[in-house]
């Protein structure tokens, strides 16, 4: 498991705008520079597990997701209907990126599959200031192309700025990433 870090140098490497990181450039191409986005401004949908309950439901009608929630637990129902809930709440454009990625999780091979639940798990039990850095890289990447996030990926920057099990975190997380709609 990655050894916590403190809160100076590389929690801070993905979280600052790209003139500050230096060669580490994470804008979607073409994106012009610009000032950091406000905390809490909209850079895609949160990240969530593709392979939950509630993500074989997305698609499903009120009938057909309450028919299939009522024979579970009800810990289990609560927790699923919050996440249809906020599936709900988001902006069609947001939604279809979750449907994507559930979808591409899905395409996955089951060594795959495995290996993204264990990184899920890993990531959630860090430490939480390296946690945060890697859900800022990992909801930053999340607005790449396929072929600029694995540049990203390979690059020395990033290299030095995680350790290698943050590293192989945030690469089986990000293979269910689709490109996003580049930020306004």
């Amino acid at each position: 498991m990655p050894v916590a870090r403190g809160a100076g140098g590389a929690a801070a490497g993905l979280c600052q705008p790209a003139a500050r990181r230096g060669a580490l450039d994470l804008r979607p191409e073409g994106t012009p520079p610009k000032a950091a986005p406000k905390a809490g401004a909209n850079r895609g949908p949160r990240l969530n597990n593709p392979s939950s309950p509630a993500a074989r439901l997305y698609r499903a009608t009120p009938d057909q997701r309450a028919r299939a929630i009522e024979k579970l637990p009800r810990i289990q129902q609560e927790r699923i209907q919050r996440n249809l809930e906020w599936f709900d709440g988001l902006p069609k454009e947001d939604q279809e990126i979750v449907i994507r990625r559930t979808e591409r999780y899905a395409a996955l091979s089951p060594e795959k599959r495995r290996a993204f639940l264990l990184q899920m798990q890993s990531l959630n039990r860090m430490a939480p200031l390296r946690r945060q850095a890697v859900r800022a890289a990992l909801l930053r990447l999340q607005r790449l192309s396929d072929e600029r996030r694995a540049a990203i990926l390979e690059s020395p920057d990033f290299r030095s700025r995680f350790d290698a099990d943050e590293q192989k975190i945030i690469s089986d997380l990000s293979e269910v990433m689709v490109p996003a709609a580049p930020l306004p």
